[in-house]
């Protein structure tokens, strides 16, 4: 049988088209055997080739490339498919569009609109009609976005195209979906015009036709009769433009049922799902949910720290909904304890935490036999036992030993296949231990998923958060260490939110390690996580380009570099004319003059504790004190209380450095200090040798990397990416490299707008003009003070110049942000060309005088310059008011109806 391709390609001069695919004829996918096209000019490619007759189906993708075969660029997405039926018909006419990498619509090809959002009805595929003396022409298009209710079609010029009568389409079905296919039989005599549409049932009529030009099916590639024409068209045209759309964002902790136990749990998901369809939002996205409980202090409330990144939660368990409950439970006393906890304005973590992992082991003990034996954890166990297993192992020598630290576990501090077989074998005396923990899982699974299933039957993405690290005493870290740099601790650098930096305390990854199976630790993570979401968060995803790292025995972000980074070699600083000074530049520059300056009258027992006197009359850290830890383990010495105040600017002290030597290079390679304009060390140079450096900083930092940081990126996202089909956000936000942006729109990846925080260094709040359609906009996040807050605690003239320049309101700004002030912010976000906005709940309340917090400093939910802040923020309402307020709910509706984003 005979395949003719066609497709419409505009190249550059020495670029030429050809197809690849799975079978011989085209290569076996090897690029050098791919058949090569032929031009014929404007643009027109084609190619026929005899294919074997054992083929009858097909993949192939068109590629870009040089005039030798070196590739350029490809056919954006999944494989094409062909199904060859040789005895309908002599040759395979293929006439195909390139569908571009960059498309703005190549994000709804992911499950969050596939599988939520557009997920269509059945329409079947109706056959052509009998084919006696004419040709079949089999009409295609790719077109995710479809409302359930509506079907794509066909209308053009010829009868069978209903002669343009919008009652008499071509219907196509959704077998494929998001391919759309509909065959007809057409008389090969002329041109044909045509455009795609949508087609409502009960109007029985097209009710949209794509706007722009009519397509055209002209007589060069028209089939003759017995010949099938195959004809695959991409992006439907829609008069609306971009699809956008809007979600509230809220910590599962967060929320308030009326029946809750002090804290969120996985089946209050539910109503948070029906108040956001109920005001036409279709997206609920909620902060990491994994296991985070170390110490069993309200410590664990910070929901990044997570000892498994697999397991869920126990935090989040509804007890009520496990089976056997109200039987084994006695409810006057857990009814008088849920009221206790629920009427609280903030969550108790530990309280909640007790509670719930008490009656869930009343209910394990009463049915743990039926339960281990039951065919549901059977198959649950058996999918994820891979993770389940370590998990529970984990927990339970956590609560042996009384720590995470598996360093202290003596002879299970080590783990290996074999311990774990033998510990968690049935039978062992503490196996009963050891299931409590799978239960759980089972349950906390269970619940997720009811709730994710949920949601998507009714068309809202749930959207789950990645961290980007993992804990140092996690499961992961205790199986895996290899994976991990655990010598390495990640932060973030000195920014406008903290002067210190961050300190994560997470172990870096080790990415060559990783990629030696293909990122498999990465994708399974994934995986897990497209079991409950349609859409994630990275956190941090600067992480996969450059991670910011600490050494161990330091303590502050300031004292972090960026890797991997490409160092800066001794002989640089003399190909500038730099003299370089090892003690000057890699050891604190401490002289008389700022000890007085420091610490006044205590200087001199600064000076005998802690320093020693060089032959220049300057100062260095005596040996027992060179390193943060060293200082912090000095005044964690009760003896010390009274000097307590001298850590931090001893602190301070320490990073009193310009560059930090790369360990293992023998003095040859070196990071410069992220902030070393702010030291006291550059400050007191030369104005020669400052110009000099600034200049070597300028180019470290914004142009030596980029191609570096670019690769490092492109060698891990693309694998992580492709593990599933969930659409990606990745938070951008700090100090971004400019080889980011690209690398994000090349990969589809979303990026994340603040208005707080713009990416042009030329203006002070975001701007319209610089927001990429495949965006997230939000006004704030969990990491930062929402809007009434920022409004009261920032600065007056930054408030004045937001009120007047960016809402485009006279006069003085009120002193708190008003109702109308929450108003004009949110529906300039809604306004925004950025696929996605965002709302934290509080922002949202914020348009209700009845409804907002009475105090905004009560919305904050983290405070990241306080290392060990309290996660406890909650929702001072229950869901089921929430879902009661007309008048608010109505409001909303408004908003999001006459921005087109409902």
């Amino acid at each position: 049988m005979k395949i003719s391709f066609h497709i419409n390609y505009r190249t550059a001069w020495g670029q030429r088209l050809v197809v690849t695919g799975s079978a011989p004829e085209l290569g076996n996918w090897d690029l050098s055997n791919a058949l090569r096209l032929e031009h014929v000019g404007n643009g027109n490619w084609v190619q026929t080739l005899e294919l074997d007759d054992s083929v009858t189906q097909f993949e192939y993708k068109y590629v870009l490339t040089d005039e030798w075969l070196n590739a350029l660029d490809e056919d954006w997405g999944a494989n094409r498919k062909v199904t060859v039926q040789k005895q309908l018909s002599q040759r395979v006419i293929l006439k195909d569009a390139w569908r571009a990498k960059l498309h703005p619509e190549n994000a709804l090809y992911t499950s969050a609109f596939e599988e939520v959002i557009f997920k269509p009805k059945k329409y079947k595929t109706k056959a052509p009609g009998s084919a006696k003396e004419k040709a079949v022409v089999q009409f295609q298009m790719h077109a995710p976005r479809v409302e359930p209710h509506l079907q794509l079609c066909v209308s053009g010029s010829d009868p069978a195209l209903g002669n343009w009568d919008l009652t008499q389409p071509l219907l196509l079905g959704s077998e494929k979906f998001p391919l759309w296919t509909g065959a007809v039989t057409i008389q090969p005599n002329s041109a044909i015009e045509y455009k795609f549409g949508l087609y409502d049932a009960k109007a029985k009529k097209v009710t949209m036709l794509e706007q722009g030009p009519n397509r055209l099916l002209d007589w060069d590639v028209f089939p003759a009769s017995n010949e099938v024409l195959i004809v695959t068209d991409e992006y439907f045209n829609h008069p609306l433009g971009n699809w956008k759309g809007a979600g509230v964002a809220m910590p599962v902790f967060s929320l308030r049922s009326a029946e809750g136990l002090g804290v969120g749990e996985f089946t209050d998901i539910r109503l948070l799902v029906d108040w956001a369809k109920k005001v036409g939002l279709r997206m609920v996205q909620i902060l990491p949910i994994n296991d985070t409980n170390a110490t069993n202090t309200w410590v664990d409330s910070y929901p990044y720290a997570s000892i498994s990144v697999f397991a869920l939660h126990p935090l989040y368990l509804n007890v009520s909904e496990l089976e056997g409950f109200k039987k084994i439970i006695d409810q006057k006393k857990y009814d008088a304890e849920r009221k206790q906890l629920n009427a609280l304005d903030v969550v108790n973590y530990e309280a909640a935490m007790e509670l719930k992992l008490q009656y869930a082991r009343q209910i394990f003990e009463a049915q743990k036999d039926t339960f281990l034996k039951s065919a549901e954890f059977q198959a649950f166990m058996k999918e994820s036992q891979h993770w389940l297993k370590p998990y529970a192992l984990f927990c339970h020598l956590r609560d042996e030993h009384g720590t995470v630290d598996f360093n202290q576990w003596g002879k299970y501090s080590k783990f290996s296949e074999k311990l774990l077989k033998k510990e968690t074998a049935p039978g062992t005396p503490h196996f009963d231990k050891i299931a409590f923990y799978y239960f759980l899982q089972y349950h906390l699974d269970r619940q997720l998923k009811a709730a994710a299933g949920y949601a998507r039957e009714n068309g809202i993405v749930l959207k789950g958060d990645i961290p980007i690290g993992i804990y140092r005493y996690s499961v992961d870290a205790w199986t895996d260490p290899q994976l991990y740099n655990m010598n390495g601790q990640s932060g973030a650098p000195p920014d406008p939110f903290s002067d210190i930096g961050q300190n994560w305390g997470f172990p870096t990854y080790d990415w060559e390690e990783m990629a030696k199976d293909g990122f498999q630790w990465w994708q399974n993570r994934l995986k897990q996580l497209s079991r409950y979401f349609d859409a994630f968060r990275i956190d941090h995803i600067l992480g996969f380009f450059r991670i910011w790292e600490i050494p161990l025995d330091q303590i502050e972000g300031t004292m972090g570099y960026f890797n991997k980074a490409l160092p800066v070699q001794l002989h640089e600083f003399r190909d500038r004319g730099i003299r370089f000074e090892y003690s000057r530049f890699c050891k604190p520059y401490i002289t008389p003059e700022l000890l007085n300056q420091t610490f006044g009258e205590e200087a001199l027992f600064v000076v005998e504790t802690f320093l020693d006197r060089t032959a220049m009359g300057t100062y260095l850290f005596k040996e027992n004190y060179n390193t943060q830890r060293k200082i912090a383990a000095f005044f964690s010495n009760p003896e010390q209380a009274g000097k307590v105040h001298l850590k931090d600017p001893l602190f301070k002290l320490i990073t009193n450095v310009l560059f930090f030597e790369v360990p293992g290079s023998d003095g040859q390679a070196f990071h410069p200090r992220i902030d070393f304009f702010n030291t006291y060390s550059y400050k007191q140079l030369g104005e020669g040798t400052r110009r000099k450096l600034e200049e070597l900083y300028n180019h470290y930092f914004y142009q030596k990397q980029e191609d570096f940081w670019r690769e490092q990126a492109m060698m891990k996202l693309p694998a992580i990416k492709d593990a599933t089909n969930m659409l990606i956000c990745g938070e951008d936000l700090g100090m971004v490299p400019d080889c980011v942006p690209g690398v994000m729109r090349d990969l589809g990846i979303l990026t994340l707008e603040i208005q707080r925080m713009s990416k042009n260094p030329k203006t002070e709040f975001l701007q319209a003009e610089d927001i990429p359609y495949q965006s997230v906009c939000s006004p704030s996040t969990h990491d930062m003070p929402p809007l009434r807050l920022w409004w009261e605690e920032s600065e007056r003239p930054q408030i004045q110049r937001f009120y007047n320049r960016v809402l485009g309101l006279s006069g003085a700004a009120p002193a708190s942000c008003e109702t109308y002030v929450a108003e004009r912010v949110i529906r300039q976000h809604l306004e925004w060309p950025g696929m996605w906005t965002v709302f934290p709940i509080q922002d949202l309340l914020a348009l209700s005088e009845k409804l907002r917090r009475e105090n905004p400093a009560e919305e904050r939910i983290n405070v990241p310059a306080i290392s060990q802040h309290y996660w406890q923020y909650r929702l001072h309402l229950n869901l089921e008011q929430l879902l009661d307020e007309a008048e608010f709910n109505n409001r909303m509706t408004e908003l999001l109806q006459s921005t087109r984003r409902s």
